[in-house]
């Protein structure tokens, strides 16, 4: 009997979420309905799609770092902006970002693709090697009066190439940047991206990769205050004018 009993509420909580997903769904699909279309023939237009494509050819401002040298570049058939900057003679870094190009772009394999880049010219290409690494958090306020400041869960790892045109190692953050928070997992956005429709609105989003020079085959550890200050710096100016909130 107590078997039974198990058997029959775990077929009741199945049937229960069935419901719930299907009242999801019918919530997103009904204003679409009595409007005589529906959501997924066309997805929502991107609010700032231009001034998000834009960082292509800009790049990013921020403060206190000056940009030496911005071009747009293309990895893995996707157009990126390469801008490298210094705040002192001392600390430099170099900032990747892929922003989305279209209202049906989304996140993929960006990650992978980075691995075969380069800015130097080289015979016989190798990737990079990476290892160390681990998920960080930090948070960014938020643009919205009165809201709880931004979670950005970022991965964390070095970075270290030996090339016959090139040798070094780097620390480098990863992320997607969106409106309201960032992760350098694809699905997280997904599932962000498809609350916002259900609320009449979309979440364009930005790939952003910090590499920081460190010591040949060094510690990412000594650098990750400088990462996660640089990480915030480029969150919060990414929401504050292409990312910014609708």
């Amino acid at each position: 009997m107590p078997v039974k009993l198990a058997h029959l509420n775990s077929k009741l909580s199945k049937i229960i979420l069935l419901v719930f997903l299907v009242i999801l769904i019918g919530l997103g699909a009904v204003p679409g309905y009595l409007k005589g279309s529906w959501r997924w023939e066309k997805p929502l237009s991107v609010a700032n799609l231009k001034q998000i494509r834009n960082l292509q050819q800009t790049g990013l401002n921020l403060p206190g770092w000056q940009t030496l040298n911005q071009q747009p570049i293309e990895i893995g058939g996707h157009k990126w902006s390469f801008q490298a900057m210094a705040r002192d003679a001392e600390t430099q870094a170099i900032l990747l970002l892929r922003p989305m190009r279209d209202d049906k772009d989304m996140p993929q394999v960006e990650w992978v693709d980075l691995r075969g880049f380069r800015w130097w010219k080289t015979e016989q290409p190798r990737q990079w090697q990476r290892d160390g690494f681990r998920r960080s958090q930090f948070t960014v306020p938020s643009t919205t009066a009165g809201s709880q400041p931004l979670q950005v869960e970022a991965q964390y790892f070095r970075n270290w190439i030996q090339d016959r045109g090139f040798s070094g190692t780097f620390a480098v953050l990863q992320w997607y940047a969106w409106p309201t928070g960032g992760n350098p997992e694809p699905s997280r956005w997904f599932f962000a991206d498809q609350i916002a429709q259900w609320q009449g609105r979309r979440l364009p989003w930005v790939a952003v990769s910090i590499m920081i020079p460190i010591e040949p085959l060094g510690d990412i550890e000594p650098t990750w205050p400088l990462a996660e200050s640089l990480g915030q710096t480029v969150q919060a100016a990414l929401i504050a004018d292409p990312l910014k909130p609708s």
